[in-house]
């Protein structure tokens, strides 16, 4: 193993992953750093996307999960199914994503550090000083390199030292399990993603059911809170809520369980990370790239390392660039949408009555279709609803006014 790199790539999640990909099929030297043995071992996102990013970021069939066909939203009371017809998106196996972007980045010639855990860094004159923990004989090891890319998620290790003050966050944490069900039962849920809303399956957010291979299940509850320390009550009250949809909403109490793990969001309002600093530069949920309401964090992640990683390149090979066109150039790009997005969220999950919810999934399930709700869930593309919005509004005024007439 070298000890002097261009960039060092702190994290191996798909953002991690991506960004070392991108820089090692460039002609950089890139180091990858993984604080586990095994992309196993924290297998903990539910990767439920559309079908766009396999073509996007050129990902094989192999690291599917399932693929989805319908949407279905479960109310307190009612449940809401918009058809598909034929696959709409997803859903990936988190391991075998990672392990292929660690792969293709040993293919194009880049280095992968597993069992290392980051412990902190100093800035020198050409560079980053990088000090890494080998988790089995726990020696520290020194690593130098001209950038640092912060994948770390929402700690944010890197770009902030430990008591080093960052930008106000939104909390949340969710509890996830991974299942092996009767066949009977993963057949009533393998061609859908299913979203709960409303305060008898969530509780100020959203629970969910994806399919995985065959008679495997992820069942899931998050949770927003105001402090860090709501965090041990919030996880005990998602752990309850899941086992709760898997043994009353899905029947079974003969699961067996593959898999089970919690995990944080840290999300800055309004963006406002630092997404440069000191020759480290942040990609991922590290800079909040995740939609806030709650889909295809993982989509975002790895457009955020497309996009940092032509910044990088660009330092890299002429010794200057401007890193607050990368923050500048993201900010255009999402944030009015992330913006509609964090409303659209705070309403829903933390404003709204178990009627007011249900109230407006039925308004959705009524007026917009299939692709009108993929548009809007995923892709934060609101035109198709706004419009319809707007045409029911004037028929209603319409109506009114004609009524008042006559």
């Amino acid at each position: 193993m070298k000890k002097n790199y261009d960039v060092i790539v702190i994290g191996g999640g798909p953002a991690g992953g991506q960004a070392a990909r991108n820089l090692t099929k460039k002609g950089h030297r890139v180091l990858l750093v993984e604080k586990y043995n095994s992309f196993a071992d924290n297998n903990f996102s539910s990767a439920g996307m559309t079908l766009e990013p396999m073509s996007e970021f050129d990902l094989p069939e192999s690291i599917v999960g399932a693929y989805w066909d319908d949407l279905e939203i479960q109310c307190t009371k009612n449940r809401y199914l918009w058809k598909g017809g034929e696959p709409k998106g997803v859903v990936l196996n988190f391991q075998k994503l990672r392990e292929f972007l660690a792969d293709e980045t040993r293919s194009n010639g880049g280095d992968v550090l597993m069992g290392y855990r980051y412990v902190k860094k100093e800035i020198i004159h050409n560079g980053v000083r990088v000090f890494l923990n080998n988790s089995s004989t726990k020696k520290t090891e020194i690593f130098e390199s001209k950038m640092v890319v912060d994948a770390t998620g929402p700690l944010r290790k890197v770009m902030f030292d430990t008591k080093e003050e960052q930008p106000e966050m939104t909390l949340g944490s969710g509890t996830e399990y991974e299942i092996e069900v009767e066949q009977e039962i993963y057949d009533r849920f393998k061609d859908k993603l299913l979203f709960f809303l409303g305060h008898k399956w969530a509780i100020k957010g959203y629970s969910w059911i994806f399919p995985m291979e065959n008679r495997i299940l992820k069942v899931g509850a998050g949770k927003t809170h105001i402090k860090s320390k709501d965090q041990e009550d919030t996880d005990k009250t998602t752990r309850k809520i899941t086992e709760k949809i898997i043994e009353e909403y899905l029947g079974t109490t003969s699961y067996k369980i593959i898999d089970m793990h919690g995990g944080i969001i840290r999300y800055s309002p309004g963006l406002k990370d630092v997404f440069y600093k000191d020759n480290v530069v942040g990609v991922g949920d590290a800079i909040s790239a995740i939609n806030p309401r709650g889909g295809e964090g993982i989509r975002y992640a790895m457009q955020s390392a497309d996009l940092a990683c032509q910044y990088v390149d660009q330092y890299l090979k002429t010794g200057s660039t401007n890193f607050d066109h990368y923050q500048k150039e993201w900010k255009n790009r999402k944030g009015f949408k992330w913006r509609l997005s964090e409303l659209s969220a705070r309403r829903m999950y933390s404003r709204y009555s178990d009627e007011q919810v249900e109230n407006r999934v039925q308004f959705f399930h009524k007026n917009f279709s299939t692709e009108d709700m993929i548009e809007s869930l995923f892709n934060f593309k609101y035109n198709r609803v706004v419009l319809r919005f707007f045409q029911m509004l004037w028929l209603k005024t319409s109506f009114a006014l004609r009524n008042k007439k006559f």
